[in-house]
């Protein structure tokens, strides 16, 4: 569990827009982000990207959160409501789980506790963890 966080605790991007992680467990993980006039569209709504990097960084500490390298060959999302301001909260949970593949959902809600959208995706497991930038 410590090599993710470790992991987690190197992505820049994350914290660059603003993701907070709150916690990290086997095939479990949650993460939340306020949204700000930088999270913002030309439509003044949060940008659908800024939403998905929360849900892909909460989708990645979950996938990540077993032994071995978990990288992503497939995801999606939908989105169910707009929104211009307020916290965002991610939670990951593990759906399917083999020797290679595992599947997450991770559930995006506002700070009204409404989903506002929903991220699916599909990692391939690796056995070993190649350190990448160490």
């Amino acid at each position: 569990m410590n090599e993710i966080k470790n992991i987690v605790e190197k992505d820049t991007f994350a914290k660059m827009i603003g993701v907070k992680m709150l916690s990290i467990g086997e095939g479990t993980a949650s993460a939340e982000m306020t949204i700000t006039k930088d999270h913002l569209n030309g439509a003044g709504t949060a940008h659908g990207g800024a939403i998905f990097s929360l849900g892909d960084t909460v989708f990645g500490a979950a996938s990540n959160s077993r032994e071995g390298l978990a990288l992503a060959i497939n995801v999606s999302i939908s989105f169910f409501k707009t929104i211009t301001e307020g916290k965002i909260t991610g939670i990951a949970e593990e759906i399917n789980l083999h020797k290679k593949l595992a599947t997450y959902v991770v559930r995006i809600y506002d700070d009204t506790s409404k989903i506002i959208a929903l991220f699916q995706g599909t990692v391939y497991r690796k056995e070993k963890v190649e350190h990448l930038n160490a």
